[in-house]
């Protein structure tokens, strides 16, 4: 399915994804559709100029409201703003370190998404420690003193933690669950900041957040969750492999094998050698790729610290849940869209290799899912899977 860009799977994609946000609070149709009728399809430029100029209005609105006494309104506005400057940063990906647009637009994101007194008045902001830093989250107690079930969440490949509160945050208040949603090496400020790649053995991740989780108020130890979104759907389960404290397990969507994905040429009749000079001659050559392509290969020089092909290969080759899928044990619950772009027959494979209780549930065109993660059809997919939750971890 293509919204709006017909001829640019990766615009229409993330436009798609910044409207299904307005489900709860993140997006307004009307903005996103009038700002994407202004941008020329692959034009990364142009792309940013206007998602831009609407947060940039948008947080306007919000700093009005704000000074007027309009809490409601002023929440709504910076919210929207908050996905919108996430959006906006998107394909700054050429020179992410040097580019001053990188760090600007993404902390106008953070700025706005916590000036929201929503946020203020039900989230509580948590630092994770981990490795000499500290981890950014955001807690949701809804439970009180009474211990609740809690959802742990984090994002994948491009995640910031706030965008998660759109994600699944929001979802979980309505829902009845406790939520603590937070990122890691690879992601938002982690990345951005502390300058932190991402790593394959994410229950390195996870078992501090855990900790963290289990001296929260409201947080039952016996039923605690853990989704991974996007790339998540292998980092998540791969966490739950060695941390037998997560209680349930949800792969959204399920990945088994990350190098699978591998930007760039994928033909069989490649020998290593082969395979390795095209991917230097992609990454040389990056600009002239499609802007789906472009974009991959200049997020992993980023986010992963690798620099030539067979860094790539190396690299990637580590997130492989092949061999460990069978040290899963709790209940797992792994997800698949009919169209996905980037993990297509993934989500299956990592189902059949899996040894614990499991649950496979596909998303169809005809349902409106189709798309990686669902975008466009988030309700949905926070019905299945917070009623895949209560009954499976069921007080």
């Amino acid at each position: 399915m293509r919204f709006i860009f017909d001829t640019d799977e990766s615009f229409s994609f993330e436009t798609l994804r910044a409207v299904g946000y307005t489900a709860y609070g993140g997006a307004d149709t009307g903005e996103v559709i009038t700002t994407a009728e202004r941008i020329t399809p692959g034009d990364t430029e142009s792309w940013y100029r206007e998602w831009r100029a609407l947060a940039d209005r948008i947080a306007g609105i919000a700093d009005v409201c704000a000074a007027n006494g309009h809490a409601v309104s002023a929440s709504s506005a910076y919210l929207r703003a908050s996905n919108y400057y996430r959006t906006a940063e998107f394909f700054l990906r050429d020179d992410p370190w040097n580019d001053p647009r990188v760090a600007d637009t993404s902390a106008r994101a953070i700025e706005t998404f916590r000036a929201a007194p929503e946020i203020q008045s039900r989230w509580a902001r948590v630092r994770i420690p981990y490795e000499g830093i500290e981890l950014e989250g955001y807690y949701l107690n809804v439970s009180g003193d009474e211990p609740g079930p809690t959802l742990l969440a984090h994002g994948g490949f491009d995640s910031t933690v706030e965008e998660m509160f759109f994600a699944v945050g929001e979802a979980a208040r309505r829902h009845g669950w406790n939520c603590l949603i937070f990122e890691g090496p690879g992601q938002g400020t982690a990345l951005r900041h502390h300058k932190l790649l991402f790593r394959h053995d994410w229950e390195a991740v996870v078992t501090p957040v855990v900790d963290v989780a289990l001296n929260l108020r409201g947080v039952d130890p016996e039923r605690i969750a853990l989704l991974g979104m996007s790339m998540g759907g292998y980092l998540a389960p791969r966490a739950a492999a060695f941390e037998h404290r997560i209680a349930a397990c949800i792969a959204y969507d399920g990945v088994l094998n990350f190098a699978a994905a591998l930007p760039g040429p994928q033909e069989r009749e490649l020998d290593s050698t082969q395979r390795v000079a095209a991917l230097d001659d992609l990454i040389a050559h990056r600009a002239h790729a499609p802007t789906s392509l472009r974009w991959a290969v200049s997020n992993a020089l980023w986010t992963m610290g690798v620099a030539t092909g067979q860094e790539f290969i190396d690299e990637f080759s580590k997130y492989d849940l092949t061999h460990v899928a069978d040290q899963i044990t709790c209940p797992t619950l792994v997800c698949d869209a009919e169209n996905d772009q980037f993990f297509k027959g993934q989500p299956r494979m990592l189902y059949e290799a899996l040894h614990c209780p499991k649950t496979f549930a596909a998303f169809t065109a005809a349902e409106g899912a189709r798309e990686h993660c669902h975008e466009g059809a988030l309700t949905l997919f926070h019905q299945r899977m917070f009623d895949w939750l209560d009954d499976t971890l069921r007080s």
